[in-house]
C-alpha cells in the first residue's frame, strides 16, 4: 500500500523513468516497514519516541527522503546533535538518507558543507544543536530531527527550527529520539492538535536484529536504564529523586494565612561574569524563594509564599530585592494575601514583610550582602561548608518527608499548587546531582532556607514523639572528667 505522500504523483503507463524508481521505492518501503514506523494521520508534529534498534534513523530517512522527492524545488532539513551525527549516521549511515534513496534520484551529494541535492530539484541541508544560530535564515517544508533529546542547545535549535519551518501549503517535522527526560522532549509529548507521538521498544524491531544483541540485553532487564533504553519509556526524573512531590502539603486556597513566626527570604545569586553563558552572554539565574514559618500544634511549618527565577545584572538585582524586601504578605485580620512573582506594586500598610534575608556566603553573594548594607539591608550569610549541592539536599530532606513543607493551592485548579510554584517545586523533585537538570538555582535557595530552619531550631524537632515511645532510653555514660 502507497504512503499518501506519493499521492501527488499521477499512476500512468507511461511514467518517466525516475517517477516510476521513486514508487518502486515507495512501495518497497510500504511492505517492509511495520505499521508503526509510517506516519499514518494528518500531522504538522509527528514523533518517535522509541528503544534502541527500534529503527528510528531509518524512519526519519525514509519519510524525508520521500518528501524531498516527492515535492519538487522546496528545502529541506535533518538536524542532529553534532556535526558527526549528521554526516555519519542521518546522511551516510547504514540506514541514512544516502542509503535508502535510490542513488538515481539523486544529483549530487556535498559532504563538507552537508548538503543533499535531489533531481526533483528539492535540497536536504544537515544542522547540529551545537550551533542553534545557523538556522536562523534558512526556511524549510520539512524537517526531520534526529536523537532530539541528545540536543545540546535543545530548546534554542528547537525554536529556530519551527521558526524557519514556513514553506509550502502545510510545513511537517519529525522527531526521532530515544527518550530521556529532558524539558524539550517533555514538553513535546504534551497533547497537541496536529501533534501524534509514537512509542516503540527495541523488541519491535526483533526480527531485524541479532540474536546474540538479545542476550546481551538480558542483563538490562527490569532496570531504569533498560526501560529507558530498551523499552522506550520515558522516565519520571521525579522517581529517583531526592524530594517527592507526595511530601509537599497543600494550604487551601480559602483558608486564611497563619500567623508568621518568620518570614524568610532566600536568595541564590548570579550576576558575576563567571556565570555568564560565554555563548549567549547571558548571565545565569538568581533565584528567589520566600517562607513563611508557623507553629502548629507544637511542631513547625514552612509555607512557600513567593519564588522567581531572572538573569539580573547587579543594580536590577539590587533594586529587585529592595522591592521584595517591603512586600508583605498576610494581613491583621490574617486573611490571605500572597503577590507572587513580582511583589506588591507600592508597600503595603499591613502584613509581615521577610524577617531574614539569606544570601549564600560566596563571591556574588558576598558582594551583593556588601551593597545592600549601603542601602540599610542587612542579609544573613549561609555559608553551605564543603557539601555540594545534593549533600545539602539530604541534610534538609527530613524537613520535607516529615510532611512540613506547604504549597499554595491553586484558586483555578483545586487539589494543585499555585503555577507560580512549578518551577521551584520542578527543580526541587528532580534534582539527583550536578548536571541532572537544567538549571538547580531553586534548589539552592531553598536547601539554604531549610537549612535556616533546621539550624536555628524554627520547625522544633523533626522526630514524631510517637515514633520515640518504643525506643529504649539512651545508657548513661558517665563522665570520667567529672561534672
Amino acid at each position: 500500500m502507497l504512503d499518501t505522500l506519493t499521492a501527488d504523483i499521477s499512476l500512468t503507463p507511461s511514467l518517466p523513468p525516475e517517477k516510476q524508481l521513486f514508487l518502486d521505492w515507495q512501495e518497497r518501503w510500504s511492505q517492509t516497514a511495520r505499521p508503526n514506523q509510517i506516519p499514518q494521520a494528518d500531522f504538522s508534529e509527528y514523533g518517535f519516541m522509541a528503544g534502541r534498534g527500534f529503527g528510528k534513523t531509518r524512519i526519519g530517512a525514509e519519510w524525508l527522503g520521500a518528501k524531498a522527492f516527492g515535492t519538487r524545488n522546496t528545502y529541506c532539513a535533518v538536524i542532529a546533535p553534532t556535526y558527526a551525527d549528521v554526516k555519519h549516521t542521518c546522511f551516510e549511515g547504514e540506514s541514512g538518507l544516502l542509503n535508502v534513496i535510490p542513488e538515481a534520484l539523486i544529483k549530487r551529494y556535498n559532504s563538507s558543507d552537508l548538503v543533499l541535492e535531489l533531481k526533483s530539484g528539492t535540497s536536504i541541508r544537515g544542522f547540529t544543536s551545537e550551533k542553534p544560530a545557523r538556522l536562523r535564515g534558512p526556511q524549510h517544508e520539512f524537517i526531520w530531527c534526529d536523537e532530539l533529546a541528545a540536543w545540546q542547545n535543545a530548546e534554542e535549535t528547537w525554536d529556530m527550527a519551527m521558526m524557519g519551518l514556513r514553506l509550502g501549503r502545510a510545513p511537517k517535522v519529525v522527531w526521532t529520539t530515544t527518550p530521556r527526560p529532558v524539558e524539550l522532549v517533555r514538553k513535546l509529548i504534551v497533547p497537541k492538535a496536529g501533534r501524534v507521538v509514537i512509542s516503540g521498544s527495541t523488541f519491535d524491531n526483533k526480527d531485524n536484529l541479532p540474536d546474540r544483541f538479545f542476550e546481551q540485553l538480558e542483563q538490562y532487564e527490569g532496570t531504569t536504564i533498560g526501560r529507558q533504553e530498551l523499552y522506550g519509556e520515558l522516565i519520571d526524573p521525579e522517581e529517583s529523586a531526592v524530594i517527592k512531590r507526595s511530601w509537599l502539603k497543600l494550604w487551601p486556597a480559602k483558608k486564611p494565612l497563619p500567623a508568621f513566626d518568620w518570614i524568610i527570604m532566600s536568595l541564590d545569586t548570579a550576576y558575576t561574569e563567571a556565570t555568564r553563558d560565554k555563548k549567549t552572554g547571558d548571565a545565569d539565574y538568581t533565584a528567589c524563594s520566600v517562607w513563611g514559618v508557623f507553629q502548629h500544634e507544637t511542631k513547625g511549618y514552612a509555607l512557600l509564599l513567593d519564588c522567581w527565577q531572572e538573569q539580573l545584572g547587579m543594580p536590577d538585582l539590587i533594586k529587585r530585592v529592595k522591592k521584595e524586601m517591603n512586600t508583605a504578605y498576610g494581613d491583621d485580620q490574617d486573611v490571605a494575601l500572597i503577590k507572587p512573582m513580582y511583589g506588591s506594586a507600592k508597600p503595603l500598610t499591613s502584613g509581615r514583610k521577610p524577617d531574614i534575608l539569606l544570601i549564600e556566603d560566596k563571591g556574588s553573594g558576598i558582594s551583593l550582602r556588601q551593597m545592600l548594607e549601603r542601602e540599610g539591608i542587612l542579609a544573613h550569610a549561609y555559608n553551605p561548608g564543603r557539601a555540594d549541592k545534593l549533600a545539602r539536599l539530604h541534610v534538609v530532606s527530613p524537613v520535607f518527608a516529615r510532611r512540613r513543607v506547604f504549597l499554595p493551592e491553586s484558586d483555578k485548579f483545586p487539589g494543585k499548587a499555585r503555577v507560580w510554584a512549578d518551577p521551584l517545586v520542578a527543580q526541587l523533585c528532580s534534582f539527583t546531582g550536578k548536571g541532572s537538570i537544567k538549571h538547580d538555582d531553586f534548589v539552592d535557595s531553598t536547601t539554604q532556607a531549610m537549612r535556616l530552619m533546621m539550624d536555628k531550631g524554627l520547625l522544633g524537632s523533626l522526630v514524631d514523639k510517637k515514633q520515640e515511645v518504643d525506643k529504649p532510653p539512651p545508657k548513661m555514660i558517665q563522665n570520667p572528667y567529672g561534672q
